[in-house]
């Protein structure tokens, strides 16, 4: 067995016995419990704060790295329930190489940022001179991160959240939930009105940050994917007929809605054929099972309000990439949630940007628009409140450009005695290339569109007296976090190990 596969058997059994543990954001207290313990049964002392951060560390030891995760995850299908997941592995080749996969079936996986906990408790179970790092409640708006208590003394934070083996990230997206909640007008729907259920299903989700630009028409909006699927069906005459009574979808803030379920109302009687992604199917009064119990307005109060007002209102919300450079995302938006019933209408967003004049300006005119007065809206019931919001993590050195790594400068530029961010990024650099090179992956400095803490952690380590702080990120492969397709490259997780060994070396 090679180095690579026996440190990725040992990070693998411990990323097993991780999700047999529950860790869903807010559900964290037994993880905490069981990462307290061991770090403490490798010999390294706790620190603890007021909102649940770790810090594992040797005492009477000067460590140059921090290492960083979160150790909370993202709960969609099974993990939701708190049941067992059910593991699988399958083989698929990628640049020639063989490459073995991990998910969960029918449920997320948790390698977001549970491989990054099973890489650094690997180098605690080793003993290394480091910093151990594990913020609490990240996937619900950076929580720990944000009441951090705890300085460190590293120079270094190395956070281990990135998703593609061969990315060095130097910056990410900041972000803000915004919720908006009216109550419209409704007219009261004949019974002898044909209703209709439209379902969504095979939808995959997805992370709305890095998935938010994926083609594939499974990782689109399926709330808005109802809505055009309908315009499409239907003739001019048929939606000016077609009423809306009930609708709920979405599942996670900061995921891609996998489902959606909404109920109509038609004078006319439709024919509209099912598909991949939709079971479309005429309601009888017999049919009340069917409905969602949370919502039961179908027949009991069929009221409705105009199918064309909430159409036109989701089509102008610009939901998706609003900016990007050479395709890398750089300013974005999602709608997460739509909730109507009974002329009520909730929805829920989430912004992305990677700077911070994209990010006011996505806020400004999203705001700009929901205020605008819709047909049929009752003007005083508007409520527009913003939930949560963080600044991006802006290059601390903006001369440093997202781009493939240069070889030949890596390996002749002399390293010099520094701890600047471009002789930190040449180390990791070098390192990251020596070990991807097997598996024909060409690394590359990149912006994540993603909400990584690095930011904000540089942020509450100035406030706590730590103004020089260098922070880098990188990761394992993993696909479709937040999703139950998400999956992690099992042998990308033993490279990241063997990448930051020689980087500790060379530093």
């Amino acid at each position: 067995m090679s180095a690579i596969s026996s440190f990725t058997q040992a990070i693998l059994n411990i990323f097993y016995q991780l999700t047999t543990i529950p860790h869903g954001s807010f559900n964290t207290n037994e993880m905490a419990a069981f990462l307290e313990s061991f770090a403490k049964s490798n010999g390294y002392a706790i620190k603890k704060d007021s909102v649940g951060n770790i810090l594992a560390y040797k005492e009477n030891t000067k460590s140059k790295v921090c290492f960083q995760c979160h150790y909370d995850m993202v709960c969609v299908g099974l993990a939701a329930q708190n049941l067992a997941l059910n593991l699988l592995q399958t083989k698929r080749k990628s640049n020639n190489i063989e490459q073995t996969w991990l998910k969960a079936q029918d449920s997320s996986l948790g390698a977001d940022n549970g491989m990054g906990m099973a890489i650094m408790m690997y180098f605690m179970q080793q003993g290394i001179h480091a910093e151990f790092l594990f913020t609490n409640d990240e996937e619900v708006g950076m929580i720990g991160a944000k009441g951090l208590e705890i300085p460190i003394q590293s120079k270094i934070l190395l956070n281990l959240d990135s998703e593609v083996l061969g990315e060095i990230t130097i910056s990410c997206a900041g972000g803000f939930d915004l919720n908006y909640q009216s109550e419209f007008i409704t007219q009261e729907i004949p019974l002898n009105y044909h209703y209709y259920v439209l379902s969504s299903r095979n939808f995959a989700g997805g992370h709305s940050g890095l998935d938010i630009n994926n083609p594939l028409p499974n990782y689109q909006n399926a709330i808005l994917q109802s809505i055009y699927f309908l315009d499409k069906a239907l003739n001019e005459s048929e939606k000016d007929s077609l009423y809306v009574i009930n609708w709920k979808g979405g599942e996670k803030r900061n995921s891609i809605p996998m489902h959606s379920k909404l109920i109509i109302a038609s004078k006319q009687k439709l024919s509209i054929e099912s598909n991949e992604f939709f079971v479309f199917e005429e309601l009888k009064e017999e049919h009340n099972e069917m409905l969602d119990k949370t919502n039961e307005v179908f027949l009991q109060t069929p009221n409705g309000i105009e199918f064309k007002i909430l159409y036109n209102l989701l089509l102008s919300l610009n939901i998706g990439v609003l900016d990007s450079i050479e395709n890398a995302v750089q300013n974005s938006r999602s709608l997460s949630h739509i909730s109507f019933a009974n002329g009520n209408l909730s929805l829920a967003f989430m912004g992305r940007a990677n700077t911070n004049d994209l990010l006011q300006d996505n806020l400004t005119q999203l705001k700009k628009i929901l205020e605008k007065e819709q047909p049929k809206q009752k003007k005083e019931s508007l409520q527009i409140k913003m939930s949560e919001y963080y600044a991006p993590w802006e290059k601390q050195d903006k001369s440093i450009a997202s781009s493939s790594i240069n070889k030949t400068l890596c390996e002749t530029e002399e390293m010099k005695d520094s701890c600047s961010l471009k002789e930190i990024l040449k180390a990791m650099c070098m390192s990251m290339q020596k070990h991807t090179e097997p598996f024909n992956i060409t690394p590359k400095i990149v912006e994540l569109h993603a909400g990584l803490e690095c930011g904000i952690l540089l942020k509450r380590f100035k406030d706590l007296g730590l103004s020089d702080i260098i922070a880098l990120s990188i990761g394992p492969s993993i696909n479709a976090p937040h999703s139950i397709n998400e999956e992690v490259w099992i042998e990308s997780a033993g490279v990241i190990v063997a990448i930051l060994q020689d980087f500790m070396e060379t530093i």
